[in-house]
């Protein structure tokens, strides 16, 4: 068993609250094993998911039980000054009458056996009245937040505060993909979230988070969007294990179809799923609703796509920080990396691109910037690049996205 597959077992037990016992095989792990366990749990950034399960095992050798329990203390400080934060927003906000919610970060930490230990990088808020952007940020900054001076995305804004804290400022539930259809409907979403907005309490505060159905849907938007650029690793589809194994009520259940459904993306939420009831304990019984999984294909065929999948995963650690990574193709001919081009340069450029005289120009720039980046950003050659992009491709060709 390889130190990634111990990982995956460990996590398994970790965030299981109807924990039973140890898997057998941890008398076994040897005292380097152990440190390889703990360097690819923190690449992941789910070090201090292990950190309860630990406590647990005698073997566990000291350097790593402390690097351990160090890392956690961290991760557990930092959600604090998060949730320190999210009440700051959620006074001044709610004082200018501008309805807003809290995605992922908090929200997902919820269901986790102990939410603090669960790392959350910055806080992404979604503005459910876009017309509300401008104001929200105005406010945003009466509390030392300040607008960033390169701005990224077209349908959030960057701020950044004291200390080095980040708040993403939402008015869609994700970055444009390369279909206009699935953009229209997600643009549809947004007033909607407003309606299903509720006041939940989490670490002991009360903040507006999604209904159920949608914080699901939310979250695997999320995952797509990493998917479809450099990747993802497997803290997120933690999120997924521990809000699925909680038990959402059929209700809920038949609304997140729904969602999934209308938007064509059933083939990823079928992968992911999959992925974590092979591998971290997802109960299948949880999710009987969202059956077929198999979209016609072979128990075989799913089986090596679902390994596929992992081993996807695995070599990006989280979001895609491992070397030699780009955006994964909707498939791996030459019209698929066409598109993808097209579609970068779209997001690059939003005004300039709705004029078709301009592309020529547009697409120059679009790939002056790609190798200049590949060179000094990403260290890399672009034939590497595109040598994962298409191996990618055929992972994504697969799940029938947009359909």
């Amino acid at each position: 068993m390889t130190a990634f597959e111990t990982l995956l077992k460990l996590l398994e037990f970790s965030l299981d609250t109807d924990k039973m016992q140890l898997p057998a095989f941890i008398g076994d792990i040897s005292e380097s094993e152990w440190a390889e366990i703990v360097r690819i749990a923190k690449n992941n950034s789910v070090a201090s998911l292990l950190f309860e399960t630990f406590d647990l095992i005698e073997t566990v050798p000291e350097t790593s039980r402390n690097e351990v329990e160090k890392y956690s203390r961290m991760i557990a400080l930092n959600s604090y000054r998060l949730l320190n934060v999210d009440l700051w927003l959620d006074k001044i906000l709610n004082k200018a009458g501008i309805p807003f919610c809290i995605m992922k970060g908090i929200a997902a930490a919820a269901d986790f056996p102990v939410p603090e230990l669960r790392k959350s990088g910055d806080i992404d808020i979604l503005i459910t009245n876009p017309a509300d952007i401008e104001r929200a940020v105005v406010e945003i900054e009466k509390i030392g937040f300040r607008k960033d001076n390169d701005q990224h995305s077209l349908h959030h804004v960057s701020m950044s505060g004291f200390n080095g804290l980040e708040i993403e400022v939402h008015t869609m539930l994700a970055e444009p993909f390369d279909n206009n259809r699935i953009n229209t409907y997600i643009d549809s979403l947004v007033t909607e979230c407003g309606r299903h907005t509720i006041r939940k309490v989490i670490m002991g505060a009360e903040v507006p988070v999604l209904e159920d159905a949608y914080h699901a849907y939310e979250l695997l938007l999320h995952m797509l969007q990493h998917f479809l650029r450099a990747g993802f690793g497997i803290r997120l589809l933690c999120d997924w294990v521990v809000l699925w194994n909680r038990g959402l009520s059929e209700e809920d259940g038949k609304t997140y179809m729904h969602l999934v459904n209308e938007s064509g993306i059933k083939g990823f939420s079928d992968m992911i799923t999959r992925t974590c009831i092979k591998y971290l304990g997802l109960k299948r019984e949880k999710v009987l609703w969202m059956a077929p999984f198999d979209n016609g294909r072979t128990r075989e065929e799913l089986e090596k796509e679902t390994e596929s999948f992992m081993e996807e995963l695995m070599d990006a650690e989280e979001f895609g920080k491992a070397k030699g990574r780009m955006v994964a193709l909707r498939g791996n001919g030459i019209f698929d990396y066409i598109r993808e081009f097209h579609h970068q340069m779209h997001l690059n450029f939003p005004k300039a691109g709705k004029c078709f005289l301009l592309w020529p120009v547009l697409w120059t720039i679009t790939l002056v910037r790609f190798l200049r980046n590949n060179r000094k950003v990403r260290g890399v050659s672009s034939k590497e690049l595109f040598s994962s992009a298409g191996k990618r491709g055929k992972l994504v060709k697969g799940l029938n996205l947009f359909k």
